[in-house]
């Protein structure tokens, strides 16, 4: 019997770049790919990768020079906006996307040529890689060497190792040998459908000029493209060749259900839906004129997950095979780059005969893949609603795409994600980090209902563009192997004062509040979880908090003033008591007063986007 340090079933891109960063991290383990497929040219989904998994590719992985040579790169996340009968040309879509180049690199990804070219990197690197070999059978032995047993050729052939870890996708080829069992989640009820079509001419065809100079002639082609609807989204992303990856994802408990906003399409689950789907969309159906579709592929259900990823029985699960929450944001390759960097730390730990390390890191590194599993779900579970509204959404963006840069990618890019002690402090946290992304669905949630009931859901759909990497410029310089936790958590008090600020404002109908810097700095996280019901009541009494503040300070400013309270109204009033009115203490007082009131606070809600 042949044995090996690792097995790894599957050689996608989670079991490919497994394979491949235990090779270059560690060339004298024997790493053993046993991928069922006996040829690497399966269609799959997940091309669009973000900041995280670009980061793992290009720093961890060196393929920077293969990705810009064989693969696209991105030109960041893009957002369509439409009106309620579908029917805006692309030209008058309101826009949120960039107008250039984002400052950290991303790539789309044609799937099955990067799976082809890992089996033959990892082949040249050292690692054995076996195609059409299927496993069947898989047996932990804690104590000494599991065994794997798969059949290739007609042939059954058995191998020992020290390490399972298994990147089978939907397959979950390990969990369903041990009986694990992998939960449908219920939290989030979205189903898929796509597929590849060739000869799109993509959105740098459109010819308008003033839709093209806005984006200073960026390409928005090179794009993750998403067009927004009322309970579920459209993307078109390129990949090398002409090709075109087209899908939807859906709500179902939104579109084509009973509570399903009026008009909406039944969510397509077969072929002749999905082109029936994208033909009722002028703009999709006007990108698509004239293109084949090669392939067709649907899941009718998409979040799930397990209560357990990595084991001191040394086994583990990457990618799909642990865990899937949502295509939204394209987080699918974050997961496999952060289980990889756990996988890898842990045999490391393991063969280097660090016990105490080993079981140290399986312990916080489970904790913490658990709870990127439910903070992510939560971050998607009430957005469906939200996703048809411009206005609804750039603010919902904002504040995801800050706390992304700040609190995901930079500690990714500074190595603080396999740092044991960083984590047990991340995880400290977990119940303010899942309350905060609960309460502000929440609200956004409500705010969406409130707009439907007053017909304003789609007010700002036509016309308007919001440059997203506006918002996030300020970690620009930032962003590195150096943490700066007092201006992270100062970032995440200023996302999210900013955009709880204009909710209020918005929900309220108090025109001009949300850039006043004497609220937003009422309003840190803490403060924003409070503040659970938007009424105004609980704005009456931030008023008086704040007007209370202003009263001290300026009594300690003006003290002969006769200053006794400074008060704060709607729309914008101030005024002061004490004074008497006409004279000049009180015109001193009160311009005063107006002065604070009136300072902005560079609300990120309100930046040039």
């Amino acid at each position: 019997m042949r044995t090996f340090d690792i097995v790894i079933i599957g050689s996608g891109i989670a079991g490919g770049f497994l394979a491949r960063q235990l090779r270059l991290a560690c060339p004298d383990l024997g790493v053993l790919v046993l991928e069922a497929a006996e040829a690497m040219e399966d269609y799959k989904v997940g091309e669009s990768t973000v900041e995280v998994a670009a980061n793992y590719m290009v720093r961890r992985l060196n393929l920077g020079t293969y990705l810009y040579q064989h693969q696209l790169p991105k030109n960041g996340l893009r957002f369509f906006f439409d009106s309620p009968d579908k029917d805006l040309p692309l030209p008058r879509m309101s826009e949120i996307g960039s107008d250039h180049m984002p400052f950290h690199p991303s790539f789309q990804l044609e799937r099955a040529r990067l799976e082809r070219d890992l089996v033959t990197m990892n082949r040249a690197a050292g690692a054995e890689v076996e195609l059409g070999a299927k496993v069947v059978d898989v047996a932990i032995d804690g104590r000494g060497r599991h065994t794997v047993v798969y059949e290739q050729g007609g042939e059954r052939r058995e191998v020992a190792c020290r390490w399972v870890c298994d990147a089978s996708g939907r397959r979950h080829v390990l969990f369903r040998k041990l009986g694990v069992k992998v939960h449908k989640e219920a939290r989030l009820n979205t189903a898929a459908a796509w597929g590849r079509y060739r000869g799109v001419a993509g959105l740098d065809a459109v010819t308008d000029a003033a839709w093209r100079s806005r984006a200073r002639y960026t390409s928005r082609h090179l794009s993750t493209n998403h067009f927004m609807y009322d309970g579920y989204w459209i993307w078109f992303i390129p990949l090398a060749g002409d090709l075109m990856s087209v899908g939807v994802v859906f709500d179902k408990d939104r579109i084509g259900a009973g509570n399903a906003p009026a008009g909406a399409l039944p969510g397509p689950r077969t072929r002749a839906e999905f082109e029936r789907f994208l033909g009722a969309h002028r703009a999709a159906r006007e990108l698509l004129e004239g293109a084949e579709l090669e392939d067709f592929q649907s899941y009718a259900h998409l979040p799930y997950h397990a209560e357990q990823y990595f084991s001191t029985d040394r086994y583990a699960v990457t990618g799909e095979a642990g865990a899937f929450t949502d295509p939204f944001y394209s987080p699918g390759s974050d997961f496999i780059a952060t289980a990889n960097e756990f996988i890898t730390q842990m045999i490391l730990s393991d063969v280097r005969g660090d016990r105490a390390g080993f079981e140290e890191k399986v312990a916080a590194y489970d904790a913490y893949y658990r709870f990127k599993y439910d903070s992510t779900l939560r971050l998607y579970e009430r957005m469906y609603p939200v996703f048809g509204s411009f206005e609804l959404y750039r603010l919902k963006y904002l504040l995801d795409f800050n706390n992304y840069y700040n609190l995901v990618v930079w500690p990714f890019m500074a190595d603080r994600v396999t740092d044991v002690g960083w984590i047990r402090e991340e995880l400290r946290f977990t119940d303010l980090v899942l309350r905060a992304l609960s309460t502000m669905g929440e609200h956004f949630a409500s705010l969406a209902s409130d707009l439907r009931a007053r017909g304003e859901y789609f007010a700002q759909n036509e016309g308007r563009f919001a440059n997203g990497l506006n918002g996030v410029a300020q970690l620009e310089t930032r962003l590195g192997p150096a943490i700066d936790e007092r201006f992270r958590r100062e970032q995440v008090d200023r996302a999210y004062g900013s955009v709880f600020a204009a909710l209020v404002e918005r929900r309220l109908g108090e025109q001009g509040l949300s850039d006043r810097a004497r609220l937003v700095s009422e309003l840190p996280l803490p403060q924003v979880l409070v503040f659970r019901d938007i009424t105004p009541e609980r704005l009456a009494r931030l008023l008086q908090r704040i007007g209370e503040r202003m009263t001290k300070e300026l009594r300690d400013e003006l003290p002969d003033a006769g200053i006794e309270r400074i008060e704060l109204g709607a729309s914008g009033v101030v005024s002061v008591t004490g004074p008497v009115e006409g004279t000049k203490a009180h015109a001193d007082a009160l311009s005063r007063a107006r002065a604070l009131w009136d300072a902005s606070a560079g609300s990120l809600a309100h930046i040039a986007l």
